[in-house]
Protein backbone atom coordinates (compact mmCIF):
# COMPACT_ATOMS: atom_id res chain seq x y z
CA UNK A 1 0.00 0.00 0.00
CA UNK A 2 2.58 2.55 0.51
CA UNK A 3 3.90 1.97 -2.87
CA UNK A 4 0.58 2.65 -3.87
CA UNK A 5 0.10 5.96 -1.99
CA UNK A 6 3.76 7.00 -3.55
CA UNK A 7 3.05 6.19 -6.63
CA UNK A 8 0.11 8.71 -6.84
CA UNK A 9 2.88 11.73 -5.69
CA UNK A 10 6.24 11.01 -7.78
CA UNK A 11 7.01 8.89 -10.68
CA UNK A 12 11.10 8.43 -9.21
CA UNK A 13 10.54 4.53 -9.46
CA UNK A 14 10.66 5.14 -13.63
CA UNK A 15 12.55 7.90 -13.56
CA UNK A 16 15.21 5.63 -11.39
CA UNK A 17 15.28 3.25 -14.71
CA UNK A 18 15.53 5.93 -17.08
CA UNK A 19 18.47 8.07 -15.69
CA UNK A 20 17.02 11.19 -15.07
CA UNK A 21 17.15 13.46 -12.47
CA UNK A 22 15.73 17.18 -11.57
CA UNK A 23 17.32 17.60 -8.22
CA UNK A 24 19.70 20.50 -8.00
CA UNK A 25 18.97 22.04 -11.79
CA UNK A 26 19.25 25.50 -12.43
CA UNK A 27 17.06 26.78 -14.85
CA UNK A 28 18.02 28.32 -18.15
CA UNK A 29 17.04 31.77 -18.75
CA UNK A 30 15.37 30.38 -21.67
CA UNK A 31 13.21 27.28 -20.19
CA UNK A 32 9.78 27.91 -19.32
CA UNK A 33 8.61 27.71 -16.04
CA UNK A 34 5.68 25.08 -15.34
CA UNK A 35 5.10 25.69 -11.74
CA UNK A 36 6.40 27.13 -8.25
CA UNK A 37 6.14 25.16 -5.08
CA UNK A 38 7.12 28.22 -2.27
CA UNK A 39 11.02 28.22 -4.04
CA UNK A 40 11.04 25.24 -5.90
CA UNK A 41 10.54 25.58 -9.80
CA UNK A 42 9.25 23.11 -11.94
CA UNK A 43 10.15 23.65 -15.46
CA UNK A 44 8.28 22.71 -18.30
CA UNK A 45 11.64 20.21 -19.43
CA UNK A 46 10.76 18.24 -16.53
CA UNK A 47 7.02 17.47 -16.96
CA UNK A 48 7.97 16.76 -20.65
CA UNK A 49 10.47 14.31 -19.10
CA UNK A 50 8.02 12.75 -16.65
CA UNK A 51 5.47 12.68 -19.41
CA UNK A 52 7.59 10.91 -21.81
CA UNK A 53 7.91 7.62 -19.06
CA UNK A 54 3.97 8.18 -17.94
CA UNK A 55 3.61 7.28 -22.22
CA UNK A 56 6.06 4.73 -22.23
CA UNK A 57 4.56 2.86 -18.27
CA UNK A 58 1.00 3.39 -19.70
CA UNK A 59 1.36 2.42 -23.10
CA UNK A 60 -0.46 5.72 -24.27
CA UNK A 61 -0.35 6.30 -28.00
CA UNK A 62 1.91 10.02 -28.52
CA UNK A 63 -1.16 10.61 -31.49
CA UNK A 64 -4.26 10.77 -29.08
CA UNK A 65 -3.87 14.03 -27.91
CA UNK A 66 -7.13 13.84 -25.57
CA UNK A 67 -5.09 11.15 -23.38
CA UNK A 68 -1.92 12.93 -23.57
CA UNK A 69 -2.89 16.24 -22.49
CA UNK A 70 -4.94 14.95 -19.71
CA UNK A 71 -1.89 12.78 -18.50
CA UNK A 72 0.24 15.98 -18.46
CA UNK A 73 -1.88 18.22 -15.96
CA UNK A 74 -1.79 14.60 -14.32
CA UNK A 75 1.72 14.67 -14.28
CA UNK A 76 2.56 17.74 -13.58
CA UNK A 77 0.06 17.73 -10.48
CA UNK A 78 1.92 14.73 -9.27
CA UNK A 79 5.01 17.00 -9.54
CA UNK A 80 3.56 19.96 -7.60
CA UNK A 81 2.48 16.82 -5.18
CA UNK A 82 6.17 15.84 -4.47
CA UNK A 83 7.21 19.10 -3.97
CA UNK A 84 3.96 19.89 -1.01
CA UNK A 85 5.24 16.57 0.19
CA UNK A 86 8.53 17.89 0.58
CA UNK A 87 7.95 20.64 1.97
CA UNK A 88 6.09 19.43 4.67
CA UNK A 89 8.81 16.99 5.38
CA UNK A 90 11.21 19.82 5.74
CA UNK A 91 8.99 21.62 8.06
CA UNK A 92 8.90 17.83 9.92
CA UNK A 93 12.69 17.98 9.91
CA UNK A 94 12.36 14.56 8.27
CA UNK A 95 15.49 12.81 7.48
CA UNK A 96 17.25 10.13 6.33
CA UNK A 97 20.26 8.19 7.61
CA UNK A 98 23.26 7.72 5.11
CA UNK A 99 23.06 3.72 5.62
CA UNK A 100 19.40 3.95 4.57
CA UNK A 101 20.12 6.04 1.83
CA UNK A 102 23.20 4.29 0.42
CA UNK A 103 21.22 0.86 0.58
CA UNK A 104 18.70 2.44 -1.18
CA UNK A 105 20.99 3.62 -3.84
CA UNK A 106 22.59 0.31 -4.34
CA UNK A 107 19.08 -1.49 -4.41
CA UNK A 108 18.35 0.81 -7.41
CA UNK A 109 21.51 0.49 -8.76
CA UNK A 110 21.06 -3.58 -8.40
CA UNK A 111 17.03 -3.55 -10.50
CA UNK A 112 18.96 -1.33 -13.56
CA UNK A 113 21.89 -4.34 -13.45
CA UNK A 114 19.09 -6.84 -13.53
CA UNK A 115 17.15 -5.19 -16.10
CA UNK A 116 19.83 -5.54 -18.13
CA UNK A 117 20.24 -9.07 -17.35
CA UNK A 118 23.75 -9.52 -17.16
CA UNK A 119 27.13 -7.96 -15.85
CA UNK A 120 28.33 -8.00 -19.36
CA UNK A 121 25.37 -5.80 -20.31
CA UNK A 122 25.65 -3.53 -17.61
CA UNK A 123 29.04 -2.60 -17.85
CA UNK A 124 28.20 -1.95 -22.07
CA UNK A 125 25.51 0.53 -20.96
CA UNK A 126 27.88 2.22 -18.84
CA UNK A 127 30.31 2.52 -21.35
CA UNK A 128 28.45 4.15 -23.74
CA UNK A 129 26.95 5.87 -21.58
CA UNK A 130 30.43 7.62 -20.81
CA UNK A 131 29.52 7.15 -17.11
CA UNK A 132 30.66 4.73 -14.22
CA UNK A 133 28.44 2.83 -11.58
CA UNK A 134 29.71 5.33 -9.11
CA UNK A 135 28.94 8.68 -10.99
CA UNK A 136 25.31 6.28 -12.05
CA UNK A 137 25.02 6.45 -8.17
CA UNK A 138 25.65 9.90 -7.18
CA UNK A 139 23.45 10.78 -10.18
CA UNK A 140 20.66 8.37 -8.11
CA UNK A 141 21.27 9.54 -4.82
CA UNK A 142 18.72 12.42 -5.06
CA UNK A 143 15.94 10.99 -6.37
CA UNK A 144 16.12 8.30 -4.44
CA UNK A 145 16.75 10.59 -1.20
CA UNK A 146 13.53 11.95 -2.22
CA UNK A 147 11.35 8.82 -2.46
CA UNK A 148 12.55 7.65 1.10
CA UNK A 149 11.53 11.30 2.87
CA UNK A 150 8.42 10.94 1.23
CA UNK A 151 7.69 7.15 1.95
CA UNK A 152 8.90 8.25 5.67
CA UNK A 153 6.11 11.50 5.80
CA UNK A 154 3.59 9.31 4.30
CA UNK A 155 4.34 6.15 6.49
CA UNK A 156 3.80 8.50 9.35
CA UNK A 157 1.41 10.96 8.71
CA UNK A 158 -1.16 8.43 6.84
CA UNK A 159 -0.22 4.55 7.19
CA UNK A 160 0.15 4.81 10.86
CA UNK A 161 -2.87 6.30 11.54
CA UNK A 162 -4.88 4.41 9.66
CA UNK A 163 -5.88 0.57 10.59
CA UNK A 164 -9.56 -1.63 9.82
CA UNK A 165 -11.66 -3.67 12.46
CA UNK A 166 -13.26 -6.84 12.14
CA UNK A 167 -17.09 -4.55 11.92
CA UNK A 168 -15.92 -2.87 9.09
CA UNK A 169 -14.74 -5.35 7.25
CA UNK A 170 -17.94 -7.38 7.88
CA UNK A 171 -19.84 -4.33 6.79
CA UNK A 172 -18.17 -4.31 3.47
CA UNK A 173 -18.37 -7.75 3.12
CA UNK A 174 -22.00 -8.23 3.70
CA UNK A 175 -22.94 -4.84 1.05
CA UNK A 176 -20.88 -6.58 -1.37
CA UNK A 177 -21.69 -10.44 -0.51
CA UNK A 178 -23.11 -10.36 -4.45
CA UNK A 179 -19.80 -9.30 -6.51
CA UNK A 180 -17.14 -11.67 -4.66
CA UNK A 181 -17.67 -14.28 -6.77
CA UNK A 182 -17.53 -18.01 -5.97
CA UNK A 183 -15.46 -20.40 -4.06
CA UNK A 184 -13.95 -22.62 -6.86
CA UNK A 185 -14.40 -26.03 -6.36
CA UNK A 186 -11.63 -27.82 -4.21
CA UNK A 187 -10.25 -30.89 -4.25
CA UNK A 188 -9.35 -32.94 -1.57
CA UNK A 189 -6.09 -34.02 -2.14
CA UNK A 190 -2.96 -36.34 -1.17
CA UNK A 191 0.47 -36.69 -3.07
CA UNK A 192 3.82 -38.68 -3.20
CA UNK A 193 6.24 -36.35 -4.36
CA UNK A 194 9.19 -38.32 -6.72
CA UNK A 195 11.26 -35.93 -7.38
CA UNK A 196 13.84 -35.71 -10.26
CA UNK A 197 17.17 -36.14 -8.58
CA UNK A 198 21.02 -36.32 -9.78
CA UNK A 199 23.15 -39.32 -9.28
CA UNK A 200 24.33 -40.04 -5.85
CA UNK A 201 27.99 -38.58 -7.26
CA UNK A 202 26.77 -35.48 -8.38
CA UNK A 203 25.01 -34.57 -5.11
CA UNK A 204 28.13 -35.32 -3.60
CA UNK A 205 30.10 -32.67 -5.93
CA UNK A 206 27.68 -30.06 -5.44
CA UNK A 207 28.29 -30.24 -1.00
CA UNK A 208 31.70 -30.48 -1.77
CA UNK A 209 31.02 -26.77 -3.73
CA UNK A 210 29.39 -25.74 -1.65
CA UNK A 211 31.83 -26.11 1.39
CA UNK A 212 34.74 -24.27 -0.89
CA UNK A 213 32.00 -21.50 -1.45
CA UNK A 214 31.37 -21.30 2.23
CA UNK A 215 35.18 -20.83 3.12
CA UNK A 216 35.67 -18.42 0.61
CA UNK A 217 32.75 -16.31 2.25
CA UNK A 218 33.38 -16.87 6.03
CA UNK A 219 37.79 -17.64 5.76
CA UNK A 220 38.58 -15.57 2.66
CA UNK A 221 36.44 -12.82 3.82
CA UNK A 222 34.35 -12.67 -0.01
CA UNK A 223 31.42 -10.46 0.30
CA UNK A 224 28.20 -12.90 0.14
CA UNK A 225 26.81 -11.34 -2.62
CA UNK A 226 29.38 -11.32 -4.71
CA UNK A 227 30.04 -15.12 -4.21
CA UNK A 228 25.84 -15.13 -4.69
CA UNK A 229 26.25 -13.30 -8.64
CA UNK A 230 29.14 -15.52 -9.10
CA UNK A 231 27.80 -19.21 -8.40
CA UNK A 232 24.34 -18.94 -7.35
CA UNK A 233 21.43 -20.95 -9.52
CA UNK A 234 18.67 -19.29 -8.33
CA UNK A 235 17.84 -16.00 -10.82
CA UNK A 236 17.34 -14.23 -7.21
CA UNK A 237 21.85 -14.48 -7.72
CA UNK A 238 21.50 -11.63 -9.67
CA UNK A 239 20.41 -9.51 -6.91
CA UNK A 240 23.07 -11.15 -4.87
CA UNK A 241 21.32 -14.02 -3.66
CA UNK A 242 18.29 -11.79 -2.06
CA UNK A 243 15.12 -13.17 -1.19
CA UNK A 244 13.60 -10.77 0.69
CA UNK A 245 11.39 -10.76 3.81
CA UNK A 246 9.49 -14.00 4.76
CA UNK A 247 7.49 -15.78 7.12
CA UNK A 248 7.54 -19.65 8.09
CA UNK A 249 5.16 -20.97 5.82
CA UNK A 250 5.95 -19.17 2.52
CA UNK A 251 9.74 -21.04 1.78
CA UNK A 252 10.74 -25.32 1.90
CA UNK A 253 10.83 -26.45 5.67
CA UNK A 254 14.40 -27.42 5.43
CA UNK A 255 15.39 -24.02 4.39
CA UNK A 256 12.97 -22.06 7.22
CA UNK A 257 14.62 -24.89 9.43
CA UNK A 258 17.94 -23.01 8.90
CA UNK A 259 16.91 -19.40 8.20
CA UNK A 260 14.97 -18.76 11.32
CA UNK A 261 17.86 -20.25 13.35
CA UNK A 262 21.01 -18.00 11.97
CA UNK A 263 21.92 -15.04 13.67
CA UNK A 264 22.01 -12.22 11.67
CA UNK A 265 24.88 -12.14 8.97
CA UNK A 266 25.60 -15.34 10.30
CA UNK A 267 26.63 -17.95 7.12
CA UNK A 268 24.61 -21.13 7.24
CA UNK A 269 26.37 -24.80 6.94
CA UNK A 270 25.50 -26.25 3.72
CA UNK A 271 21.33 -27.21 3.45
CA UNK A 272 19.71 -29.53 1.59
CA UNK A 273 16.37 -29.04 -0.25
CA UNK A 274 14.70 -30.61 -2.98
CA UNK A 275 15.80 -27.75 -5.15
CA UNK A 276 19.40 -28.14 -4.11
CA UNK A 277 22.04 -27.38 -1.74
CA UNK A 278 22.06 -23.88 -0.22
CA UNK A 279 24.00 -21.18 1.76
CA UNK A 280 22.02 -19.41 4.21
CA UNK A 281 22.61 -15.57 5.27
CA UNK A 282 20.26 -13.76 7.14
CA UNK A 283 20.42 -9.85 7.18
CA UNK A 284 17.52 -9.15 10.00
CA UNK A 285 15.01 -10.31 12.12
CA UNK A 286 11.37 -9.10 12.54
CA UNK A 287 10.19 -10.43 15.78
CA UNK A 288 5.90 -10.76 15.56
CA UNK A 289 3.51 -8.18 16.14
CA UNK A 290 0.37 -9.24 16.86
CA UNK A 291 -1.72 -11.87 14.69
CA UNK A 292 -1.43 -10.31 12.10
CA UNK A 293 1.99 -9.82 11.61
CA UNK A 294 3.96 -12.73 12.18
CA UNK A 295 7.94 -13.30 12.37
CA UNK A 296 10.28 -12.56 9.48
CA UNK A 297 13.59 -12.77 8.61
CA UNK A 298 14.95 -10.77 5.83
CA UNK A 299 17.61 -13.58 3.80
CA UNK A 300 19.74 -14.33 0.96
CA UNK A 301 21.07 -17.37 -0.07
CA UNK A 302 23.21 -19.40 -3.10
CA UNK A 303 21.87 -22.16 -4.31
CA UNK A 304 23.36 -25.13 -6.21
CA UNK A 305 20.95 -27.12 -8.39
CA UNK A 306 22.12 -30.59 -9.68
CA UNK A 307 20.91 -30.86 -13.47
CA UNK A 308 18.77 -33.80 -14.17
CA UNK A 309 19.04 -35.49 -17.03
CA UNK A 310 16.66 -37.93 -19.16
CA UNK A 311 18.02 -40.80 -17.28
CA UNK A 312 17.12 -38.89 -13.54
CA UNK A 313 13.44 -38.25 -15.09
CA UNK A 314 13.29 -41.93 -16.30
CA UNK A 315 14.07 -43.38 -12.70
CA UNK A 316 11.62 -40.52 -11.30
CA UNK A 317 8.67 -42.53 -13.97
CA UNK A 318 9.66 -45.85 -12.87
CA UNK A 319 9.83 -45.38 -8.88
CA UNK A 320 6.65 -43.42 -9.45
CA UNK A 321 4.71 -46.26 -11.63
CA UNK A 322 6.39 -48.72 -8.94
CA UNK A 323 4.76 -46.63 -6.25
CA UNK A 324 1.10 -46.82 -7.86
CA UNK A 325 1.44 -50.30 -8.67
CA UNK A 326 2.07 -51.09 -4.30
CA UNK A 327 -0.48 -48.77 -3.95
CA UNK A 328 -3.55 -50.29 -5.86
CA UNK A 329 -2.48 -53.90 -4.57
CA UNK A 330 -3.47 -52.16 -1.08
CA UNK A 331 -0.76 -50.15 0.05
CA UNK A 332 -1.41 -47.48 2.39
CA UNK A 333 -1.57 -43.92 1.32
CA UNK A 334 -0.02 -42.16 4.08
CA UNK A 335 2.57 -44.75 4.71
CA UNK A 336 3.83 -44.70 1.14
CA UNK A 337 4.22 -41.03 1.43
CA UNK A 338 6.35 -40.76 4.58
CA UNK A 339 8.60 -43.58 2.90
CA UNK A 340 8.98 -41.95 -0.79
CA UNK A 341 7.31 -38.82 -0.94
CA UNK A 342 10.09 -35.99 -1.44
CA UNK A 343 7.91 -32.99 -0.42
CA UNK A 344 9.12 -32.70 3.20
CA UNK A 345 6.17 -30.32 3.96
CA UNK A 346 3.54 -32.86 3.65
CA UNK A 347 5.31 -35.98 3.18
CA UNK A 348 4.93 -36.25 7.55
CA UNK A 349 1.32 -35.77 7.47
CA UNK A 350 1.02 -38.64 4.80
CA UNK A 351 1.11 -36.56 2.02
CA UNK A 352 -1.98 -34.53 2.76
CA UNK A 353 -1.92 -31.39 0.84
CA UNK A 354 -6.08 -30.44 2.04
CA UNK A 355 -8.49 -28.34 -0.10
CA UNK A 356 -7.24 -27.71 -3.37
CA UNK A 357 -8.44 -25.36 -5.63
CA UNK A 358 -9.16 -26.71 -9.31
CA UNK A 359 -7.87 -23.34 -10.84
CA UNK A 360 -4.77 -23.18 -8.57
CA UNK A 361 -3.49 -27.05 -9.81
CA UNK A 362 -1.48 -26.92 -13.07
CA UNK A 363 -3.05 -27.12 -16.57
CA UNK A 364 -1.84 -30.39 -17.06
CA UNK A 365 -2.93 -31.76 -13.79
CA UNK A 366 -6.23 -30.16 -13.44
CA UNK A 367 -8.27 -32.95 -16.26
CA UNK A 368 -6.70 -36.49 -15.14
CA UNK A 369 -7.75 -34.79 -11.47
CA UNK A 370 -11.00 -33.61 -11.73
CA UNK A 371 -11.65 -36.99 -13.86
CA UNK A 372 -10.90 -39.27 -10.74
CA UNK A 373 -13.51 -40.90 -7.83
CA UNK A 374 -13.16 -40.16 -4.27
CA UNK A 375 -10.77 -42.87 -2.95
CA UNK A 376 -8.84 -43.02 -6.38
CA UNK A 377 -5.48 -42.62 -7.65
CA UNK A 378 -4.37 -41.12 -10.22
CA UNK A 379 -1.26 -42.16 -13.28
CA UNK A 380 2.20 -40.62 -12.08
CA UNK A 381 1.78 -36.60 -13.61
CA UNK A 382 5.22 -35.19 -14.61
CA UNK A 383 5.43 -31.94 -12.75
CA UNK A 384 8.46 -29.51 -12.55
CA UNK A 385 10.27 -31.12 -9.68
CA UNK A 386 8.86 -34.47 -10.72
CA UNK A 387 6.39 -36.63 -10.54
CA UNK A 388 3.06 -36.97 -9.06
CA UNK A 389 0.60 -39.99 -7.58
CA UNK A 390 -1.92 -38.31 -6.12
CA UNK A 391 -5.25 -39.39 -4.15
CA UNK A 392 -8.45 -38.30 -4.05
CA UNK A 393 -10.42 -37.47 -1.10
CA UNK A 394 -13.26 -36.09 -1.92
CA UNK A 395 -14.76 -32.81 -3.49
CA UNK A 396 -16.00 -29.29 -2.10
CA UNK A 397 -18.79 -28.02 -4.53
CA UNK A 398 -18.06 -24.53 -5.97
CA UNK A 399 -19.79 -21.94 -3.54
CA UNK A 400 -20.07 -18.50 -2.07
CA UNK A 401 -17.71 -17.30 0.28
CA UNK A 402 -18.02 -17.77 4.09
CA UNK A 403 -16.50 -13.80 5.70
CA UNK A 404 -13.99 -16.35 7.51
CA UNK A 405 -12.66 -16.86 4.11
CA UNK A 406 -12.03 -13.66 3.11
CA UNK A 407 -11.82 -11.54 6.16
CA UNK A 408 -7.95 -10.70 5.52
CA UNK A 409 -8.41 -9.77 1.76
CA UNK A 410 -11.41 -7.85 2.81
CA UNK A 411 -9.39 -6.18 5.49
CA UNK A 412 -6.82 -5.02 3.27
CA UNK A 413 -9.08 -3.51 0.29
CA UNK A 414 -11.10 -1.76 3.11
CA UNK A 415 -7.92 -0.50 4.22
CA UNK A 416 -6.56 0.51 1.12
CA UNK A 417 -9.84 2.44 0.20
CA UNK A 418 -9.45 4.53 3.79
CA UNK A 419 -5.79 4.93 2.94
CA UNK A 420 -6.49 6.69 0.38
CA UNK A 421 -8.95 8.55 1.83
CA UNK A 422 -7.04 9.98 4.28
CA UNK A 423 -3.84 10.68 1.81
CA UNK A 424 -6.29 12.40 -0.30
CA UNK A 425 -7.45 14.88 2.62
CA UNK A 426 -3.86 14.92 4.75
CA UNK A 427 -2.58 16.25 1.23
CA UNK A 428 -5.71 19.04 0.79
CA UNK A 429 -4.92 19.83 4.20
CA UNK A 430 -0.54 20.53 3.73
CA UNK A 431 -1.09 21.83 0.19
CA UNK A 432 -2.80 25.11 2.48
CA UNK A 433 0.68 25.43 3.82
CA UNK A 434 2.45 26.25 0.84
CA UNK A 435 2.34 28.94 -2.10
CA UNK A 436 1.56 26.82 -5.52
CA UNK A 437 1.48 28.95 -8.46
CA UNK A 438 1.03 26.91 -12.04
CA UNK A 439 1.88 28.61 -15.04
CA UNK A 440 0.10 28.90 -18.44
Amino acid sequence: MRRHVVTRVVWIAAALVAATTMTARIAAASERIAAIVNKEVILESDVDDQLRLAEANLRVDPADSVTVSKLRKDVLRQLIDEQVILAEAARQNITIPKTELDQAVQKAIQNVRTRMGSEQAFQQALHQEHTTEDALRKKYEPDVKKQLVVMRLVSKEVQSKTSVSEAEARAYFTAHRDSLGKRAEQLKLSAIVLGFEADSLQIKKLRARADSLRTLIVVKKEPFEDVAKRFSDDPSGQRGGDLGTFARGEMVGEFEDVAFALKPMEVSQPTRSRYGWHLIQVLEHFPAAGDSLPERVHARHILLQAKPGPLDEERARKKALNVRDQLLKGADFAAMARKYSMDTSTKDSGGVLGEVPVTSLPPNFQEPLTGLNPGEVSVPLKGEAGYYVFKLGGRVPERDYQFEEVRDDLKQLVLNQKLRDAYDRWLERIRKNVNIEVKD
